[in-house]
């Protein structure tokens, strides 16, 4: 379900949030195929004829169902440091997802967990990767008193290329590519669809027992592969087969944030032109491994191992150093390995609840 956005003004207060950008109401709006199963309010707070904030209240209907539970969420939220502007946006979309059933409230999700999700409470000393949300630092304390309550935090990792790989991730990755039947293989571009179809099945079976996982559809994948393909580096993105047969992939992505922000002085369709001028141009200095998963079945292979390994030696001819996130707080074989690669744990991402 999509309700219709009230009439947007542009603000005339670089200070003042501005109101759903281009690149958010593409992934709210009717094309988008969240909505095959959720519904999202959008909402502006308003303090004049000036837009000071804004809000999503979100029904997602997959998790909803994959849970068995009503779970409400929000997201995109944004305010000026004004609690009265923060509260009121709140309340409303409080108000509609009590008005659907909703039994509690979690986010923020733009607009799920398989998107940008997360308030950085850490870190605000480096722009964000590229998927990854950015906010000023009040936002914490704001939410707080808005009576939100930390659920979980999520950590982003970040490595230089310079780094010492250990001996023993050396060893690990090349006595699971001589002795454990498993290849290792680029995503290939010009078959994206079938691509895409098996990385739908990597993600949804190594990525369930993750904290607050949704299944993704391939219409899904589709959706954002739209963007995505534009940027992929098919050395970045890998998958591992056994006799031919899927059984984890990892997923790094240049980050074009780089560009962004080296566009951001320009206006309108000059800051377009400037970006897609750098995309064809340029190549970001960094990257973010953003998936990583191996079928149950197959994890004690050692495979992450390669994946972690081959990331790094790949990435150190192409870019300065990357980041390795999301990773829950309750991941601790994860944490444990990435520090053992001498990772650096620099941004931290809190989800936040609260009962309705």
């Amino acid at each position: 379900m999509f309700e219709s956005l009230p009439e947007l003004l542009e603000p005339q207060d670089p200070n003042l949030v501005p109101p759903f950008p281009g690149s958010v109401l593409k992934l709210i709006g009717p094309k988008s195929p969240f909505l095959k199963k959720g519904k999202v309010w959008p909402l502006l707070a308003y303090k004049g004829n000036q837009p000071v904030g804004r809000i999503a209240a979100i029904v997602n209907g997959a998790h909803n169902e994959f849970y068995q539970d009503k779970t409400g969420f929000f997201g995109f939220f944004d305010f000026v440091d004004d609690k009265e502007v923060a509260e009121k946006l709140i309340q409303e979309a409080t108000r509609i997802l009590k008005r659907e059933g909703m039994t509690s409230l979690r986010g923020p999700y733009n607009p799920s967990v398989n998107d940008e999700c997360g308030l950085l409470v850490d870190g605000f000393q480096s722009p964000p990767m590229i998927m990854m949300p950015y906010n000023p630092p009040y936002y914490e304390k704001m939410y707080e008193e808005l009576g939100l309550r930390r659920v979980r935090d999520l950590f982003a990792y970040y490595l230089g290329a310079n780094a010492i790989v250990p001996e023993k991730l050396k060893r690990v990755a090349d006595r699971v590519r001589k002795r454990s039947g498993i290849t290792f293989r680029n995503i290939e571009i010009s078959r994206l669809d079938e691509e895409l179809c098996a990385i739908k099945d990597l993600y949804n079976s190594t990525l369930k027992r993750n904290w607050g996982f949704v299944p993704i559809t391939f219409e899904d994948l589709k959706f954002a592969a739209e963007d995505l393909k534009q940027i992929l580096d098919p050395e970045f993105v890998m998958i591992a087969e056994k006799e031919g047969k899927p059984v984890g992939f990892s997923m790094l992505l240049p980050n074009i944030n780089e560009l962004l922000l080296k566009a951001k002085n320009r206006k309108g369709l000059f800051r377009i032109l400037k970006f897609v001028w750098l995309l064809k141009t340029k190549t970001p200095k960094e990257a973010r491994l953003a998936v990583l998963g191996v079928k149950p079945e197959f994890e004690n292979l050692g495979i992450p191992a390669v994946f972690y390994f081959e990331s790094f030696e790949r990435g150190k001819k192409k870019i300065i150093g990357g980041e390795l996130s999301w990773i829950e707080e309750t991941n601790i074989p994860m944490i444990r390995s990435l520090e053992l690669m001498g990772a650096e744990k620099y941004k931290t991402y809190r989800i936040f609840e609260a009962p309705l």
